[in-house]
């Protein structure tokens, strides 16, 4: 018996990029934003996002 498969690559998706150049939104953060960052922010002032907990009843 002989498996044959395809090999995995990631040739057809391409990683969106962002423009070079851009800087942190925060005032007075002068942090140089990655191309691969599509946000507005860096990482220390990006505003905080909790994840949805799957099953979770979550309490307001």
């Amino acid at each position: 018996m002989r498996v044959q498969g395809e090999r995995f690559t990631s040739i057809e998706r391409h990683t969106p990029l962002s423009s070079m150049g851009r800087v942190c939104g925060e005032s007075g953060c002068e942090t140089r934003l990655s191309v691969y960052n599509d946000q507005d922010f860096c990482s220390l002032h990006a505003p905080m996002v909790v994840p949805r907990m799957r099953g979770k009843v979550l309490n307001d």
